[in-house]
């Protein structure tokens, strides 16, 4: 007597990532560590060291913020670029009527 085989389910897709969002930041963060290591190891003024510290902490912040404020779909992203450039062009309009 043969038993049926029962056909295995396909494993579950993982969710793509959003295009370049960890390697930026990784990037960023390695490349960072690496310019502060590097400046260290040559002898730099310590606030050379300071404002590349201060950088390679606030530039990965800045990016994540970025992505997780920019809306990813193409339709919101060019209703936001619309309104920053009306909310320009209105600001430009009142500096020249104060002038």
């Amino acid at each position: 007597m043969s038993t049926p085989t029962q056909q295995p389910e396909p494993y579950p897709v993982p969710p793509a990532p959003r295009p370049g969002a960890t390697r930026v930041t990784g990037a960023t963060v390695l490349g960072g560590g690496a310019a502060i290591s590097a400046l260290t190891f040559v002898g730099a003024p310590w606030w050379v060291v300071t404002i590349a510290t201060l950088l390679a902490i606030v530039t990965p912040g800045t990016i994540l913020l970025v992505q997780a404020v920019v809306p990813q779909d193409s339709e919101h992203k060019r209703d936001l670029w619309l309104a920053l450039i009306r909310f320009l062009e209105r600001r430009r309009r009142t500096s020249r009527n104060r002038r």
